[in-house]
């Protein structure tokens, strides 16, 4: 009898030693399982809902306000992220006052990280809303959030259907329902707020200036757009090619990762790229010229000579477009910050807007950085994620090279930039920069931008 109470004790204690070690893996600890995660997908897919399990489906035409629709998201990003319960010590200065306002714990759950949120002031005055990029999430505007409630603005962000949970919801994604997501979320501040700015990420960015282009007139409220590297053409030339791979049986996805990043998906189907090119074609493509609308609204333009997923060329285009279609006095507040060689920029457009060519100075951060990636012009080198102090590397450039891969993750020496082709040939493995070295000179040119517009 006493022999088989050993036994029950000894399967006692595993049972409970192995729980503990469960209940301590979190999204900093599985960071190091990345080969094991390539792999196994384990992060890849969506968790499957029991049959009695309640689904939440979010129905935009059905929401009554901005707070029903968070709730609703939320509910859902719970039921479909399988990393939805993980801790996750990543303590942003949002989250704490998320925390504060909601009665959340000290240490973050990714779905509270990765969900859309509202800080709110006391009155209705100004509001802005913000629309993160393809495989984003509400995420990569903590950092900006806060310069904006200090500013005054209830800011509120929206998560595009098929985000915060898992790549797998994208392989059936439709930018007919983000045009949905961003048509009501844009509405629904207008009818709460006096004055509106938009703000886009990317592909956020995109969907904000699709919205606008198909209105004949649009709301007085909008007093100003905010677009950080947004969307017009994708930098390779063979993205078109995308919606045609897709269509083939089981060639679904372009890039298989080990999705390590609570806040953005590694793994990209070819649906992603195919959706995201139908939406940068009703904008900026070659047949979009016709049936758009250019309003007389100044916009904040951040964008980078080297970005390797957008054409920059491009983009800078459809900005000097967008300008030279409404009168010279309003449009003329217009600003944007170029992150390269200002030889290269239209002259045109250098006549209709203020530049700003940030110039790098010796012993400050951007002395170590070869040029501005496209997915870091949000982010503070503070972020407690993507800054200079921020655990997680992006390495996806090297997933289909192992030894490149692990040493981009592992190295105590690696550069940071953006992959183009001179700085992947380089001898150190090179980490794809997650945060903005000129953020603080950007808030400034912002605080400037919104005096000259409310």
């Amino acid at each position: 009898m006493q022999k088989v109470n050993k036994y029950v004790l000894l399967l006692f204690w595993l049972v409970s030693t192995l729980s503990f070690a469960q209940g301590q893996e979190n999204c900093l600890s599985i960071q190091g399982d990345y080969t094991a995660l390539i792999e196994s997908g384990k992060y890849r897919f969506s968790k499957k809902i029991a049959n009695d399990e309640s689904v939440v489906n979010v129905n935009f035409k059905n929401l009554a306000s901005y707070q029903q629709y968070l709730a609703q998201t939320y509910q859902e990003i719970v039921n479909k992220n399988p990393k939805a319960s993980m801790p996750c010590p990543i303590v942003t200065d949002t989250y704490q006052q998320l925390a504060k306002q909601n009665q959340w714990s000290q240490t973050p759950k990714i779905s509270q990280l990765v969900a859309p949120f509202e800080l709110a002031q006391d009155n209705n005055d100004k509001a802005i809303l913000l629309i993160h990029g393809l495989t984003d999430s509400p995420f990569s505007f903590h950092d900006l959030s806060q310069f904006f409630y200090q500013q005054g603005f209830t800011v509120r962000t929206l998560l595009l259907p098929g985000h915060g949970m898992a790549p797998s919801e994208l392989l059936t994604a439709d930018y007919n329902e983000w045009q949905q997501a961003t048509r009501f979320a844009i509405e629904q501040t207008l009818n709460d707020y006096q004055q509106v700015y938009l703000g886009g990420l990317s592909t956020g960015g995109a969907l904000i200036f699709d919205y606008l282009m198909q209105k004949k007139h649009v709301d007085e409220k909008i007093k100003g757009l905010f677009m950080w590297s947004p969307a017009s053409k994708a930098k390779s030339n063979l993205a078109w090619l995308a919606k045609y791979i897709d269509a083939i049986p089981f060639v679904d996805w372009l890039d298989l990762d080990a999705d390590i990043d609570f806040a953005k998906y590694e793994s990209f189907p070819y649906n992603a790229a195919t959706q995201v090119d139908a939406i940068m074609n009703l904008v900026a493509g070659e047949q979009a010229l016709a049936s758009r609308k250019m309003h007389e609204i100044p916009v904040f333009v951040v964008a980078s000579e080297h970005d390797q997923t957008i054409d920059t060329e491009h983009t800078l285009q459809l900005i000097q477009q967008w300008q030279l279609a409404s009168p010279q006095e309003q449009m003329q507040k217009s600003v944007l910050i170029y992150y390269g060689d200002n030889n290269k920029l239209p002259k045109k457009l250098v006549k209709v807007m203020q530049v700003i060519v940030p110039e790098c100075s010796a012993e400050s951060l951007c002395d170590e950085i070869f040029d501005v990636a496209h997915i870091a012009t949000t982010n503070s080198p503070d972020n407690p994620h993507y800054g200079v102090n921020g655990q997680y590397r992006n390495c996806g450039h090297y997933v289909k090279d192992a030894a490149r891969y692990q040493a981009c993750k592992q190295n105590k020496q690696v550069i940071k930039g953006e992959v183009t082709a001179m700085n992947l040939n380089r001898e150190l493995p090179m980490q794809r920069l997650t945060y903005n070295p000129y953020y603080q000179e950007m808030l400034a040119a912002m605080t400037v931008f919104l005096k000259a517009t409310h």
